[in-house]
Formats: structure tokens, C-alpha cells, sequence
């Protein structure tokens, strides 16, 4: 028996009190609240929430969201400061994991932002960058992870209470298949230790890199002119940078490889690459 694969099922709330009745609805109805998450901004202003102008539309305070009964709903709130958002407020245990990504540092496209975190949930850019932009105008994001059935359970519930800018995504299957192997040459010690001090500014995750020299480097997969070239710039004494990543940490990586002068840098899908090692030494696995 083949089970259901969990999608992840988007919305937007302009105001707290909606989202709070939606959420009080979904517990009431018994459903596993431990599948939603809700992510917004702290607004410095009441009127900047949702550009709500009505003082007396009190459902939109950041006090109501942390401790109020959203708060009570979604368990795991933490704040995280945002370059160029500000202060957010992440409720839930897929928003604690969207946190724990920006912080990781994520780089690339969308470096270190919110709409770069919501990527790896299967959401393209382009709409990743409206939910971000929705935040930061003082909108409530609704994240919802759960199978069909519950999905359309919850998007009932939530229809009922203007839920806005609905999407239904697949995220990615799993870790490993996103992971894709990187391999460049550098000719200078200074030019290596110039892009690891970079790439360790930029958050990508250096236990994720090798630096080789000397011996023997043999990857599986990779043509036979490459493995070729690869042997004889080490007997040069030039330096291999061998990466284990995404495809958004790799292409961030890349920029900062290639502009620090890296040689003839590929990525390879993480199937197609496995070391075998003969007298190797790595002089750096970070």
C-alpha cells in the first residue's frame, strides 16, 4: 500500500481576527493542528498591517499573534529579523523550518529572504516573491501540510473566512534528490581560501565542501577526459573544490567559486559522482 504524499496548501489572511477564527474552526473540527503554520510581519504601525486604516480594528497586533489565541493555536512562534522585512513572526513547524533555512543562510536567487525559503516547499519564484511581499505589506501567511482530503478540508474552513491567494504545491520528494555534486580547479591557495571565507559569509554549509590535493581523485560518472583532467591538475599541485548541495545553494556557490577565479567547474546530478580514494588528501572538509 502506497501512501499519500503531503502537499503543502497556501493562503493569505489581510487580518489576525481572520485567521484567528479560521484557526479556531480548524481545531474545533479536530484537525491536526500540528500541520499548520502561519508566518507574519511585526508591524511597526497598526495601520501598516494589511494597510488596515480602521484603529478599531484591533485584530492585527503583533501582541494578539504572539500572545493572544493564534498564538495558542500554532505552537513552535519564534521571531526572526529579515534583511529588508524587518521583524517576522514564524508559528508552526513548517514556519519553524522556513526560519531555520533563512538562518542556515540560504544563497542564491533570493539570498537569505523569505521568498528563497519558500522554494524548497515546490513553490516557483515568481509566486514565492508575491507571498513574501504580502508579508511584508502586514498580510498572514497560512501554511498548510497535510494529504488531499485534509487540504480540502482546510480550504473549506478557510473560504469561509477570506482566505486570499490560494495555492496548492508539491514539494520536493526528498533531500537527496535535490543534491547535486560540484567540482571546480584552482591554480592558487589565496584564491581558495578567498571564495571558502566567502562561501562561509554567505551561509552555505561548509561541512558541504572538500578541498583536494595531491594523490588520486577519481569520480564515477564523470566523463573519462574530465577524470583525466581533474588527475593532472593535481599532479600540478592545483586544488579541487568538490561541493555536496541544492540546486539553490549551488548556484549560489557558483557566483562566488567563479569569481574567485575557479577552472572549469561542473555540477553533476549527486547519482552520476562518488569518490574513490587512493593516497588522496584532503586538506580542508569543513
Amino acid at each position: 500500500m502506497t501512501l499519500e504524499k503531503e502537499r503543502k496548501f497556501i493562503g493569505i489572511f489581510a487580518k489576525c481576527s481572520e485567521a484567528e477564527l479560521a484557526l479556531q474552526e480548524l481545531q474545533a473540527a479536530n484537525f491536526p493542528m500540528h500541520k499548520v503554520s502561519v508566518i507574519a510581519r511585526k508591524a511597526e504601525e497598526q495601520s501598516d498591517i494589511a494597510s488596515v486604516k480602521d484603529k478599531e480594528d484591533t485584530g492585527n497586533t503583533f501582541e494578539e499573534f504572539t500572545g493572544g489565541t493564534l498564538g495558542g493555536l500554532v505552537s513552535c512562534i519564534s521571531q526572526l529579523a529579515i534583511p529588508g522585512m524587518g521583524l517576522v513572526i514564524l508559528a508552526g513547524v513548517e514556519a519553524k523550518a522556513i526560519a531555520t533555512t533563512i538562518t542556515g543562510g540560504a544563497i542564491g536567487v533570493a539570498a537569505g529572504s523569505l521568498a528563497g525559503a519558500l522554494l524548497p516547499l515546490g513553490i516557483p519564484e515568481d509566486q514565492a516573491q508575491v507571498y513574501s511581499d504580502l508579508v511584508f505589506q502586514g498580510y498572514y501567511l497560512a501554511i498548510v501540510t497535510a494529504i488531499e482530503i485534509e487540504i480540502r478540508f482546510a480550504q473549506r474552513i478557510f473560504n469561509r473566512h477570506s482566505i486570499q491567494h490560494l495555492g496548492i504545491y508539491q514539494p520536493y520528494l526528498s533531500p537527496k534528490s535535490r543534491y547535486k555534486h560540484g567540482i571546480g580547479v584552482f591554480s592558487r591557495q589565496q584564491d581558495v581560501e578567498t571564495a571558502l571565507t566567502e562561501l562561509q559569509k554567505a551561509g552555505f554549509p561548509m561541512s558541504q565542501v572538500s578541498v583536494i590535493t595531491k594523490g588520486n581523485y577519481y569520480p564515477l560518472g564523470v566523463p573519462e577526459d574530465l577524470v583525466k583532467y581533474y588527475e593532472h591538475q593535481l599532479n600540478l599541485g592545483n586544488f579541487i573544490v568538490f561541493l555536496n548541495a541544492t540546486d539553490i545553494y549551488m548556484a549560489g556557490a557558483r557566483a562566488i567559486l567563479e569569481s574567485n577565479k575557479i577552472q572549469h567547474f561542473r555540477i553533476y546530478n549527486r547519482s552520476a559522482v562518488q569518490q574513490i580514494t587512493s593516497d588522496r588528501q584532503v586538506i580542508s572538509n569543513l
